[in-house]
């Protein structure tokens, strides 16, 4: 008899920490801002690298767990910083993630990075 509680009572914290992280990433799912890649984005989109000047390479970045952002007064973040700290619309949790515009200085390695929205991909090599 207990040993049959015993599985009933794991079961049972397996199946709630399943439905918690279910919650947890419609909750991610629902704040992010997604649209389809298509060549206007790019339109009027040029920057030059604040440090030399140069016209940054316009491309795509794709950030793991997030972008994680903490002010120069709080300090960095630490080895525990969570995706729900995350600055929005920077983790996609699409089988096929959406990406962040992204410009970069190669020779100062400087990135820009919009995260305004995500992009959903155009297709493998897609140009957009």
């Amino acid at each position: 008899m207990s040993a049959n509680f015993a599985i009933l009572i794991g079961a049972s914290a397996a199946i709630a920490a399943l439905l918690a992280l279910w919650a947890i990433v419609r909750h991610l799912q629902g704040k992010a801002c997604e649209i389809h890649a298509t060549a206007d984005l790019w339109s009027g989109r040029r920057y030059a690298c604040p440090d030399c000047g140069t016209a940054m390479d316009a491309g795509w970045v794709m950030l793991g767990k997030g972008a994680i952002w903490s002010s120069r007064e709080q300090g960095p973040p630490g080895t525990f910083a969570h995706i729900g700290r995350a600055l929005p619309n920077t983790i996609s949790m699409s089988l096929r993630p959406a990406v962040n515009m992204a410009w970069r200085c190669p020779s100062c390695r400087l990135v820009l990075i919009d995260y305004t929205k995500l992009v959903k991909p155009a297709g493998r090599g897609g140009t957009a």
